[in-house]
């Protein structure tokens, strides 16, 4: 979801509105690739004229990482417990926003923040204000010629990185989504962590799981100790519940459940961001809804240390 008019909000609209939400099936049936009726794709031919996206299609890059963490921190003591954070800032057009944000309780002296939207400069701004390390990857570029990825910012050691590219491409723009993987050595232990964004509803439910599920594959046996967050884009009805009933088919938790909509939306309040664990315990959840620079709110997660 965004909240500015951008080439591609009017086809996620289409996507999201209510006539294109027809057809829902009961529970427990995956619908595969449903997208949305021809009235939707009416809309969008007449109300955007956008392009094929250009994707970044290189498993390996466009890649960007820096540490601006102070020497000496956080290298090797472990923490009492640890906070993640998952913000998807609506293409960084607000990033000062978001800044004061996430230097405010709850989020303040969060350790991991999973972060959608971005481009490589707001992301290193970012990480520089609060002293974080980082890693970033575009997945693609936006009609404005900005990138348009997802980022990692850790207080902890980045020692591995990589992209996964994500199935099912928006079949209208041929856009791809990606996630980014790091682990990270909090105190001694690895946490394998992704930050995840989603396509929107236009490539059915179906395809957003399979999407899951391929970060989901891409992490399997890295690790005892799993995190991932993003948005999920699951404001269509069933959705979310599909969403949650694939990760705990993969012994993931539900972490952030229960801290209910992420974003402000036209249609109302939709819950598209959260936090999935394996391996750790959450002690406390919430959004912070205060403004951040975004139609979504951030999402976090306290969990137990050491796991």
């Amino acid at each position: 979801m965004h909240g500015s008019l951008k080439c591609n909000d009017a086809r996620d609209a289409a996507a999201e509105a209510p006539g294109a939400r027809e057809g829902v099936r009961p529970p427990g049936y995956l619908q595969r690739l449903r997208i949305a009726p021809p009235w939707a794709l009416l809309l969008l031919t007449f109300l955007t004229g956008c392009p094929l996206a250009e994707n970044y299609t290189d498993e390996a890059g466009p890649r960007y990482s820096g540490d601006h963490r102070e020497p000496g921190t956080v290298a090797s003591e472990a923490p009492a417990s640890i906070t993640v954070v998952t913000f998807n800032l609506s293409f960084a057009e607000k990033v000062t926003e978001a800044i004061t944000a996430l230097s405010r309780p709850p989020l303040a002296g969060a350790d991991v923040i999973a972060m959608q939207e971005m481009d490589a400069a707001s992301v290193d701004r970012i990480a520089s204000e609060l002293g974080l390390a980082y890693v970033y990857y575009p997945a693609s570029v936006q009609v404005d010629d900005d990138d348009f990825g997802n980022a990692l910012l850790s207080r902890w050691p980045i020692v591995a990185d990589r992209k996964v590219h994500l199935p099912h491409d928006d079949p209208y723009h041929q856009r791809r989504r990606i996630a980014v993987l790091a682990t990270l050595d909090i105190g001694g232990t690895l946490v394998q962590t992704a930050s995840v964004h989603n396509a929107t509803p236009i490539v059915g439910l179906g395809g957003r799981l399979d999407q899951a599920e391929a970060i989901i594959d891409a992490m399997e046996g890295t690790g005892p100790v799993q995190v991932i967050a993003g948005d999920f884009n699951t404001s269509d009805p069933g959705s979310l519940r599909q969403m949650v009933k694939l990760f705990s088919g993969r012994d993931f938790q539900w972490a952030s459940e229960g801290v209910g909509d992420t974003v402000d939306s036209v249609i109302g309040g939709l819950p598209l961001d959260f936090v999935f664990a394996q391996g750790l315990a959450p002690l406390e959840r919430g959004v912070d809804r205060r403004p951040a620079g975004s139609d979504h709110h951030p999402v976090w997660v306290r969990f137990a240390w050491p796991p």
